[in-house]
């Protein structure tokens, strides 16, 4: 193996023994103390719009979060400025305000809610933010307020000095805002900066002295909140220079001095952090995303007016919110030199948070959604989020298209074509709760362009669209809706064809009528299914075979009474020989003698031979043979989740727990260890192993526990996943 073999292979054992030992402090870790939580800290919907595709990006911290009191409470027993040493060393220890856990994905559900119901999203995937600085939109904005006030004295320099060195840590996607307060106001505003390292070290230099002070009480509370407000609520209209990156943090340089100001006392503080916590701004505003603020909150000491400090000190320190990523230090004048360390301590706070994708289905047809984080099947508890209610995402939600499996869909119609008049199936995940009256197939005549009022972002066309093809006939009928599927009768035409022969296609758009939402209408996205000419009308056939045979029959026994005439008289009926009388038929068992009748060339399946027509009567059928094939050794389940192999003599799980499935179903609804099959002589059998949404044969849930067959052909379903299944 070369060198570049055994260092990818090196890498990737690396990364094993991480994420295991990950797993293990995560169960080792989480009994010291409160229960670690998952923090939703950002939902961006901006993927779905790059790609087309319904794809939240949401920005997750799982940590167990510690009090400031917890982790300096050594420094207790000390005083002045040596208990302000001991507060800053033991705030600026690794995890010293927080311990980090990986991102439990395999347990995560992440729901939205319609009409009072949650419906689970699809986890698509996840990357830790500090591997994540390269890729598009993967960054902060910063909003640093620095206190320029006369009375920050010495301690001033050591300010911008951490704000420089935070300016210098900036990563490619990173913007910030920079603004110097004094008692009363916002006296130097840098506004949104993109690309900031060397524009905003120039505006920091720019500012190399405090300004004066009016008075010994200024409302430092109210300063910082404006301030926050100001900032952080013209994220929304920063021009097309500056690109808004994911997440969003509040640092605050200040000496913490309020005076008497009734408002700037640590409980005022605690009301701050937690509408800085609640991430809107103002509080009532709610076009903006929710996106909640990490506040870190850097301490400079006053030398004078001590019977202030330690009121200053408290406002501070109440002012970070640790358990979302903020962080609290003390500097004392001259610690500027600190700064490298205490940025670093932040930053390597962020890059624990994790972005993890989801493919979301089903949104509620508002410009709001209630979003909920939790977690199942967990050895130690973890306390989800749901603070996220009535958010808006940013984008119109009729502008989602159907979630339509065009994949699925169109390779099941290989095997069973689309026709005129014909019965289909369209997969994809729908939220329509079985309301088939909710789903609305147009289809596209042949020759036609593809209407691209469809696409939703003109209402008032694409109905007259809709209108055109109904009036064309081209509307087919849903006759069967489930969360998985819709089942479609397609209108009766064939104009629904393009093309002939083996390259005949079908053409469609999925509407709900609810949601106001389309699959996919542009080229590349059009549901087109293999389409085939209507079958032959089987009983029509049947019918005319059997009239020919009859016709020929009459024709024939026509002909053998012209050759019996005796004298040109045909010979009376009652002439006949009887049933059971030789040269008859014999009677059926257990029935005695049958009633005189008709010529027995009319009659069919006696034993033996028809009277003069030479023929040997059918004999008795065996029994059918069974449909299994007595003999089969492998049976196939086939899906929207795949295609699953089951050996004869094995049992194989079905569940959402990887390490005892072999068939790994990722969906919320779907239990652990879901339910059990085999195969057995030929027959498949499935047990229930007492799922939460159950197990159902062809409809009906079987009962857990026992063993229940599984006809060939049936439709199986484990909660809402389903597949047919087949053996031989």
């Amino acid at each position: 193996m070369n060198q570049h073999g055994r260092s990818g292979l090196a890498r990737h054992v690396v990364r094993v023994i991480t994420a295991a030992l990950g797993a293990v402090l995560f169960f080792l870790a989480a009994p010291a103390g409160a229960a670690p939580q998952a923090r939703i800290l950002r939902i961006d919907p901006r993927a779905a719009q790059q790609n087309g595709n319904p794809v939240l990006t949401t920005v997750i911290e799982v940590s167990q979060s510690k009090r400031v009191s917890d982790a300096t409470a050594s420094c207790g027993a000390l005083t002045g400025n040596s208990q302000l040493d001991c507060m800053s060393q033991a705030l600026e220890k690794p995890f010293a305000l927080y311990t980090p856990f990986p991102f439990p994905a395999a347990n995560a559900i992440f729901t939205v809610t319609i009409d009072n119901a949650a419906y689970p999203a699809k986890y698509v995937s996840h990357s830790a933010w500090g591997d994540s600085q390269q890729q598009p939109g993967v960054g902060t904005a910063w909003l640093v307020l620095i206190d320029a006030d006369r009375r920050m004295g010495g301690s001033f320099n050591d300010a911008r000095q951490i704000a420089q060195q935070l300016v210098a840590s900036l990563g490619p996607n990173d913007i910030i805002d920079i603004m110097f307060f004094n008692d009363r106001q916002v006296v130097k505003d840098s506004k949104w900066l993109g690309g900031a390292q060397k524009t905003g070290v120039a505006f920091i230099n720019g500012a190399p002295e405090t300004y004066p002070s009016s008075g010994r009480n200024r409302s430092l509370l109210t300063l910082i909140k404006q301030a926050a407000t100001d900032g952080f609520g013209s994220l929304g209209n920063v021009g097309e220079n500056v690109k808004v990156p994911l997440h969003q943090a509040l640092v605050v340089l200040s000496s913490g001095f309020g005076g008497t100001d009734p408002a700037t006392t640590g409980p005022g503080a605690l009301q701050l952090q937690q509408y800085l916590t609640g991430g809107r701004f103002p509080e009532d505003n709610t076009a903006l995303p929710k996106s909640p603020v990490p506040v870190i909150s850097i301490y400079f000491p006053l030398k004078v007016i001590d019977e202030f400090r330690q009121n200053s000190l408290e406002f501070m320190q109440n002012l970070a919110n640790p358990e979302i990523g903020g962080f609290f230090t003390i500097v004392q004048e001259g610690g500027g030199a600190r700064a490298q360390a205490i940025i670093g301590t932040v930053r390597q706070r962020f890059s624990k948070m994790s972005i993890v994708r989801w493919k979301v289905a089903c949104v509620a047809p508002t410009v709001t959604q209630s979003f909920e984080l939790i977690f199942n099947n967990m050895s130690t508890p973890l306390v989800g989020d749901n603070t996220f209610k009535d958010v808006p995402v940013g984008i119109d939600p009729t502008t989602w298209p159907l979630d339509v499996n065009n994949d699925y869909s169109a390779q099941i119609a290989q095997t069973h074509p689309v026709y005129p008049g014909g019965n289909f199936r369209i997969y994809g995940d729908f939220c329509w709760g079985g309301d088939k009256t909710r789903a609305e197939v147009y289809f596209l005549p042949s020759g036609q362009p593809l209407p691209t009022a469809l696409v939703g972002a003109n209402i008032d066309q694409a109905k007259a669209t809709q209108q055109q093809l109904i009036a064309m006939g081209m509307k087919g009928t849903a006759v069967e809706a489930a969360d998985t599927y819709v089942e479609v009768q397609a209108p009766d035409k064939d104009k629904i064809l393009w093309g002939s022969g083996d390259q005949a296609l079908v053409r469609m758009v999925v509407y709900d009528n609810r949601a106001h939402r389309t699959s996919g209408v542009t080229a590349e996205t059009i549901l087109s299914l293999k389409g085939t000419s209507p079958p032959l009308n089987l009983m029509v056939i049947l019918g005319a075979a059997f009239g020919a045979v009859v016709i020929a029959l009459l024709i024939i026994v026509i002909a053998k009474s012209g050759g019996k005439k005796r004298g040109g008289t045909p010979a009376p009926l009652a002439h006949a020989p009887a049933y059971g009388a030789p040269g008859g038929y014999a009677s059926p068992p257990g029935y005695g003698a049958a009633p005189q009748g008709p010529s027995p060339e009319f009659m069919y399946g006696a034993p033996g031979q028809a009277a003069g027509l030479g023929v040997a009567a059918p004999q008795p059928q065996a029994a059918p043979p069974s449909p299994y094939g007595g003999g089969a050794s492998s049976a196939t389940l086939q899906g929207q989740a795949g295609i699953f192999t089951l050996l004869a003599g094995q049992e194989l799980r079905a569940g959402r727990d990887a390490s005892q499935c072999g068939i790994l179903l990722n969906e919320a609804r779907v239990s652990g260890v879901h339910a059990t099959l085999k195969l057995e002589n030929g027959q498949l059998w499935v047990r229930d192993e007492n799922s939460n949404n159950g197990t159902l044969v062809n409809g009906a849930r079987v009962a857990p526990g026992v063993w229940s067959p599984v006809p060939q052909g049936s439709i199986l379903r484990f909660g809402p996943v389903e597949f047919s299944a087949r053996v031989g």
